[in-house]
């Protein structure tokens, strides 16, 4: 009896072994079919969790042994382009693209790392091609339309996010420079309901607000700009273009003291601001204190010596301080493109030195 448990339980052992060793053997000789997919599998779980270089060597094995392997091609190409490297990124587009030609979301791809590239013609071709794939792809009229806002072609512009915001309801960007192209195109109360739906969509999507004054401003609407502004600031005061787009609109709506208020936030936000120091001298002439009105517009034309209209302030800020210089600065503005500084120098009794 002894013996029989004895062997009994070495062969039990053996068999342990055995099967052991037979996992050993299929783990290691699995078709290359199958090894390519089991690398293809890591490689996405890398890139899942921003492993960038990690997935890329995955996906580099899996397409050494399967070539063909066109979702492996998609994916490296994707990895690249997180990883900035947009032109082997085109490559690996390139081979997906002909591996499967219905792959949309492969000319999505190309068409995002041409454009990285600089390549804005290839890129808005691509986006084409994604329209007569799948045309309720929205980011595909998204970006073709950015692409034709940028060419100052708003209509064309216009049209593609018309098709984007078709595609998906719910696209906040798409709301927004559709927008951004109906201000281009005076079309300021279409543009001023896009903004408020982009921002029904986004609530934190703080430059609509920014855009939705401008439109405000451009329609009259200096109540509704101001309250604009001032929801902006509320969140983020930080921003000195924002500083003077508020002192603009309470200029034009005369609160003087307010705009110099906003302005002298917006130039110790950012010192080197012509445009705030100039718009700050209109305002201090606007209070008469003529000093203060020469000293911004001199500051201005210091940063931007070609700043016709803080030549027109500084002379008329001179004229009021009895400075014959006023005169050096009505001229220059003309010589700059302002001919009306033509007609305050005349007007001035000044010569013609």
């Amino acid at each position: 009896m002894l013996k029989t448990l004895t062997l009994s339980a070495t062969l039990c052992m053996l068999a342990a072994a055995a099967q052991a060793q037979v996992d050993t053997v299929r783990a290691s000789t699995l078709p290359p079919a199958q090894q390519a997919e089991k690398l293809y599998n890591s490689g996405v779980a890398k890139y899942t969790g921003k492993n960038y270089r990690a997935a890329l060597l995955d996906f580099d094995k899996a397409l050494t042994l399967r070539p063909d392997f066109a979702k492996a091609y998609y994916n490296r190409a994707t990895t690249r382009y997180e990883l900035k490297d947009y032109q082997p990124a085109v490559a690996d587009y390139d081979q997906a693209i002909r591996l499967d030609p219905a792959g949309y979301t492969s000319y999505f791809g190309r068409g995002q790392a041409r454009e990285a590239l600089g390549q804005k013609e290839e890129a808005a071709l691509d986006y084409s091609k994604v329209t007569e794939v799948k045309p309720d792809y929205a980011p595909a009229w998204y970006y073709r339309g950015a692409l034709s806002f940028e060419k100052a072609d708003y209509q064309a512009a216009k049209a593609d996010f018309d098709a984007a915001i078709k595609a998906d309801p719910t696209y906040a960007y798409a709301y927004h420079d559709r927008a951004s192209a109906e201000r281009q195109l005076s079309q300021f109360p279409a543009a001023v309901q896009d903004y408020t739906k982009a921002l029904s969509l986004q609530p934190d999507l703080l430059p609509a607000l920014l855009n939705r004054a401008a439109a405000r401003r451009r329609a009259n609407d200096l109540k509704g700009a101001l309250a604009d502004y001032n929801d902006y600031m509320a969140r983020k005061t930080d921003n000195p273009t924002a500083y003077t787009n508020r002192g603009s609109a309470r200029f034009e709506a005369a609160d003087y003291q307010g705009a110099v208020d906003d302005f002298s936030k917006a130039v110790a936000l950012n010192d080197q601001y012509a445009f705030a120091w100039n718009n700050r001298a209109a305002a201090h002439l606007k209070l008469e204190d003529y000093k203060n009105a020469a000293a911004d517009a001199t500051r201005a034309i210091a940063l931007n010596p070609q700043y016709a209209e803080a030549y027109l302030n500084r002379g008329h800020a001179r004229e009021m301080l009895r400075d014959d210089q006023a005169c050096q600065d009505w001229r220059k503005a003309a010589e700059l493109g302002l001919e009306v500084g033509t007609s305050y120098a005349a007007a001035s009794g000044c010569g013609s030195e």
